[in-house]
C-alpha cells in the first residue's frame, strides 16, 4: 500500500514524565521515532524487512520545537509524512504531535539509507522509494532565532550502559537529548535550581558517529545565547574516545519563576 500521510493515536509511557508530571524532551523524540517506524511498517517496510534486505534508515539530523506540555494519559494524534527524498538515499520526514487539535511538538528528521554492515550510505531500490513518496504538506521545522550571549562551560562524563543499546547495537538518537538534559540538570543543581523545573523549548542534533556500549562519553556544554528574556541557548559537543559523536543546540527555560536563574547558571 502506498500512502503519503499517516496518522496514529499515540500515548507517552508513564516513565516519560518528570517529577513535575511533564514529559521529557527525549521521550518526545522517542514518540516521533515511533510515528516514523509505524509509518514505515504500514508502508510495508517493518524493521525485519530492512534486516533481510541488509539496509537501514538512520537519523543524521533532527530538529524538534516544543509548543506545549501534556499530562500523562493524554492521547497524541501523530501525523507524519516524507517531505523530501533525494537520490533514494537521503530522506526528510516530518512529524507533528497534537493533543485535542493543539500542536504539542513539531519535528523534522533527516534520514540516510545505509548498508547494515558498513553503515555507509547506500542508494535504496525503486521499490523502497515508491513506498515513501514525498509530499508537500507544510514547511520543515527550524530552530528559533536567538540572541548571541556567550557564557561559561560545563563537562559531564559517563560510561554508556550495555542495556542502553538499541536494535542496531548503539545508542538510540533520543538518548543524546537525555544526556544533554542531564548535563543541564547537573549544572542546575550546582546553581541551586530545582532540576525538574527544566522545560524544553527546542533542540537540534547533528549526529557524527555512533556511541557504543561501554564507551566513555563526554558532553561539553557552553552557553551561546539567550532566547527572549527567560530562555538559555546551549551548545553541546558529545564525543567518545573515538572522536566526535554529535553536536547539539538546545533552548531551555524554567516551568516556574524567572529563566534568568537558568541563564545565569552559565555566567
Amino acid at each position: 500500500m502506498t500512502e503519503s500521510v499517516w496518522e496514529f493515536p499515540l500515548r507517552l509511557p508513564r516513565n516519560a514524565f518528570s517529577a513535575r508530571e511533564a514529559p521529557r524532551a527525549g521521550d518526545i523524540w522517542r514518540l516521533c521515532q515511533d510515528a516514523a517506524t509505524l509509518a514505515s511498517i504500514h508502508a510495508g517496510w517493518p524493521p525485519e524487512r530492512f534486516r533481510v534486505e541488509g539496509v537501514f534508515f538512520i537519523v543524521y539530523r533532527m530538529v524538534v520545537v516544543h509548543e506545549a506540555e501534556i499530562p500523562y494519559g493524554e492521547v497524541l494524534d501523530a501525523t507524519t509524512w516524507v517531505s523530501r527524498l533525494r537520490r533514494r538515499t537521503l530522506s526528510t520526514r516530518e512529524v507533528r504531535l497534537l493533543a485535542a487539535g493543539e500542536l504539542v511538538a513539531a519535528a523534522t528528521q533527516d534520514w540516510v539509507h545505509v548498508d547494515s554492515q558498513t553503515f555507509k550510505p547506500k542508494q535504496g531500490t525503486k521499490e523502497t522509494a515508491a513506498a515513501f513518496p514525498a509530499v508537500d504538506v507544510e514547511p520543515s521545522v527550524r530552530m528559533p532565532k536567538f540572541e548571541e550571549r556567550p557564557g561559561g562551560q560545563s563537562v559531564f562524563q559517563f560510561q554508556m550502559w550495555q542495556t542502553w543499546a538499541d536494535p542496531l547495537g548503539h545508542a538510540n538518537h533520543p538518548a543524546y537529548i537525555d544526556w544533554c538534559d542531564e548535563a543541564i540538570s547537573r549544572r542546575m543543581v550546582e546553581a541551586r535550581i530545582e532540576p525538574s523545573l527544566l522545560r524544553p523549548v527546542a533542540e537540534q542534533v547533528t549526529f557524527r558517529d555512533s556511541v557504543l556500549p561501554g564507551e566513555q562519553v563526554t558532553v561539553r556544554t557552553e552557553r551561546v545565547g539567550v532566547f527572549g528574556e527567560n530562555g538559555v541557548v546551549l551548545r553541546h559537543h558529545l564525543e567518545t574516545d573515538r572522536g566526535p559523536a554529535a553536536e547539539a543546540t538546545s533552548i531551555r527555560s524554567l516551568a516556574a519563576g524567572t529563566g534568568n536563574l537558568l541563564i545565569a547558571a552559565w555566567d
